[in-house]
């Protein structure tokens, strides 16, 4: 029974190990509700972006959490907002419809979804379980390992803010977008410290 104790112990440690080693640099690697600013001399322009996370309203549903990128350039002769969005959803999901929705306050705008693509993504994970047993013979270890891979789309696109939906942006305490995927909506609610940021940067 020690020796059993021991056994899932050091498989417990290595486990958070790899835990750490694995997940801890990708976190540390993207910074989410901090707004960049650079000079781009390749393309004689200012850059300002800032990511944010975003949960769906709806549960339970084919469609996912979105990673987004709000984007403001600015140059001699070129000017604009634009928003990139990356939206997981289940393989077996429908692609999103070309038109998406936002609603700033009161007011409604519907945009299209520029350069849509539609990526598989493919993640195999591997479970070892060791065990242990004894008898008049003495202790015997023995181990097996499970293979589990799962499968999601990445639904990439931009949304190319204009000078309309910029200013009500700026004069709003929220805005909601809303996508179809199929027959299925999601909607995205967007408020508070990571709206105070976009509007920093679409400003």
């Amino acid at each position: 029974m020690e020796t059993k104790k021991i056994v899932s112990m050091k498989n417990l440690f290595t486990y958070l190990y790899l835990i750490i080693i694995v997940i801890l640099p990708s976190c540390l690697s993207v910074r989410y509700n901090k707004v960049y600013q650079y000079i781009d001399e390749f393309r004689g322009s200012s850059r300002e972006y800032v990511r944010v996370m975003l949960k769906p309203v709806e549960r339970r549903t084919e469609i996912g959490n979105a990673r987004v990128i709000f984007e403001k350039i600015e140059g001699e002769y070129v000017k604009s907002n634009d928003a990139y969005f990356v939206i997981m959803r289940a393989a077996s999901s429908f692609r999103a419809d070309e038109i998406g929705f936002l609603k700033a306050g009161e007011t409604k705008f519907g945009f299209k979804l520029t350069d849509p693509i539609s990526e598989l993504r493919m993640e195999t994970e591997e479970t070892v379980s060791t065990y242990t047993s004894q008898d008049s013979t003495g202790t015997s270890v023995t181990t097996s390992a499970d293979m589990d891979t799962r499968t999601w789309v990445e639904e990439k696109f931009i949304f190319k803010i204009s000078e309309e939906i910029a200013r009500a942006i700026m004069e709003t305490d929220e805005i909601v977008l809303r996508f179809y995927f199929g027959p299925v909506p999601v909607t995205y609610r967007i408020t508070g410290k990571e709206l105070d940021l976009i509007k920093e940067v679409i400003g």
